[in-house]
Formats: structure tokens, C-alpha cells, sequence
């Protein structure tokens, strides 16, 4: 960084422990139980140079299948560190085929959150664009994006004065105990 804007980034979060691995289900759940909530301050959007700050995310984990079960990975942000399949959908995957027999095939999430506006109240947007790959683990391309292909970036509304808690879940297309995911480590980093 050259500091010539006077902007910086920092780690907001990071969490090296391992997750409860998930297996043996279909619909969307926490992949991040059993790790400390990821906390975003409330009035982090807002500064001097509000449009524009953003969150990186980036979040490592693991994954095993039987058969070619697919996976779908959703960001969410919600205002309790209770996990549901509810609040501030950041953005979700299609559902990506993994490969065949794998046994914990790592892979990667790297998103963006960024803010186009901020406003008074739960009008302030953001959109979110990334992308989820496990060269092991995923059949070809061995990757998949946020937003899925043909379809706009997720674009959020939510309240500047609000405490969030950001949350990575995931859904399994086959219930299977060998059809599992977790997660391995967590940073989460505020830019501008």
C-alpha cells in the first residue's frame, strides 16, 4: 500500500479453527458452528468515502463426497449470531458439481461486498461478486461465481446503523455421511 489516499485495509475477523463438519443433509446450513461470530461494527459502510468501502472475504474449507453430489455456498449477514436461512442475502453460488469420491478436497470463497450508496435507515446498497473454487474437489471447471452465470450481482439493501454478524452456509444436493463440508479458516477484511 503506497497510502496515498490516506485508505487502508485491515482484518476485521479471523478465525483459524476448524467448523463442525456438515454431512448427511440437503437444506442450507452454518458452516461456520462452533467458531466465534464474525462481527461486522455497526457504521462500518460509512466514513468520509463511504460509497465504495467494502469487506474482502475470504474463507477456506474442505469438502468430501461419494458420487458427484453438487454444493451451493451463500453469504448472509444477519443482526443476531444466532445462524437461520434468513436476513441479508450477500450472495449464493448455483449449485456446483463436486467431483467423484473426494476425501476433504480443500476449497476457496473470495468475495467482494462493496457499497454503491449509503442512505438513512435499511436503504443502504451494496453488491457482492466473487467466486468459490476447489481444483480437487469440484468437477470441471472446478469453480463457480457469485452471482451464478447470467444473473446480476446480488445487490443488498441494509441498515449502516446496525450490527451485523456475517455468515457462510451451504447446501448439499444429496444426503449422503459422505457428501460433507467445513470450513478451516476465516478472515474477513474492511478496505477503505
Amino acid at each position: 500500500m503506497s497510502f496515498q489516499t490516506g485508505t487502508q485495509n485491515e482484518v476485521l475477523f479471523s478465525s483459524v479453527g476448524a467448523s463442525t463438519n456438515l454431512a448427511t443433509f440437503t437444506t442450507e446450513d452454518n458452516l461456520q458452528k462452533t467458531l466465534a461470530p464474525c462481527i461486522i461494527p455497526a457504521g462500518f459502510f460509512y466514513n468520509n468515502q463511504a460509497v465504495g468501502k467494502s469487506l474482502r472475504i475470504k474463507i477456506a474449507g474442505q469438502l468430501g463426497t461419494t458420487g458427484a453430489p453438487t454444493f451451493t455456498w451463500t453469504l448472509r449477514l444477519l443482526t443476531s449470531t444466532t445462524w437461520s436461512a434468513a436476513g441479508i442475502v450477500l450472495g449464493v453460488t448455483a449449485a456446483l458439481t463436486a467431483g467423484t469420491t473426494q476425501t476433504l478436497a480443500p476449497w476457496f470463497l473470495d468475495a467482494e461486498v462493496i457499497m454503491r450508496n449509503v442512505n438513512i435507515g435499511a436503504a443502504s446498497v451494496v453488491a457482492t461478486m466473487g467466486e468459490v473454487r476447489s481444483p480437487l474437489g469440484l468437477a470441471s471447471p472446478f469453480a463457480g461465481t457469485i452471482p451464478a452465470n447470467n444473473v446480476a450481482p446480488t445487490v443488498s439493501t441494509l441498515d449502516n446503523s446496525v450490527t451485523y454478524y456475517l455468515f457462510l452456509s451451504a447446501a448439499c444436493g444429496t444426503s449422503n455421511a459422505l457428501n460433507l463440508i467445513n470450513t478451516q479458516m476465516v478472515k474477513v477484511y474492511g478496505e477503505n
